[in-house]
């Protein structure tokens, strides 16, 4: 009978093959959890940023007033609240009083249109904000008394972070008072 050689790992080489598999995962499982942290933060800095755009460009489109502000309920704003973690609606305002007078019909031209609504953040995520709505002219500009005046310039500043923020993890919004927003990555607060 003959016997040719027979291959395959020795003991050692496997072995050897399962450290270096194991060193490879230990290193690569803290990457892929900052990437994940990163990516879920940036959607939901995405999420505001699209609603601030809606609100900005239908004030333009319709050619009236329209408003974001924070929301729990996604029906009525936050008055004085600046904590947008629970919610933000996009409505149009056309008295420009910063309320939602939402009618019963789909949206008359002589009443307030809800146009858009988000249930807030996911996960530990938090949100803190320097307004507690941004009102919208027909000319795509902020309200100016809406924005807060930061040194020479009037702006409205969104900070969103997760509970477990490190590095440079955390996001700014910054919506400028041309009505354009900016955004950021900064160190964690």
């Amino acid at each position: 009978m003959n016997m040719g050689k027979i291959t395959g790992f020795t003991l050692i080489e496997l072995l050897i093959t399962i450290v270096v598999i194991s060193i490879l995962i230990a290193t690569g499982v803290p990457s892929i959890r900052d990437f994940i942290k990163n990516n879920r933060l940036t959607a939901q800095a995405n999420d505001l940023i699209i609603a601030v755009q809606v609100a900005r460009n239908e004030g333009l489109k319709r050619g009236s007033g329209t408003t974001i502000c924070a929301s729990t309920d996604q029906a009525s704003c936050n008055v004085a609240d600046k904590n947008w973690r629970n919610g933000w609606i996009v409505f149009s305002d056309l008295n420009r009083d910063g309320a939602p007078d939402v009618g019963t019909s789909a949206c008359l031209p002589t009443e307030d249109c809800m146009l858009r609504t988000s249930t807030g953040l996911s996960g530990t995520s938090t949100m803190t904000a320097t307004v507690d709505r941004i009102r919208y002219l027909p000319t795509g500009m902020p309200e100016p008394s809406d924005l807060p005046l930061v040194g020479s310039v009037r702006r409205a500043g969104f900070t969103l972070k997760s509970s477990d923020c490190k590095g440079n993890q955390a996001r700014n919004i910054t919506v400028t008072q041309q009505g354009h927003t900016i955004v950021s990555s900064i160190a964690c607060p």
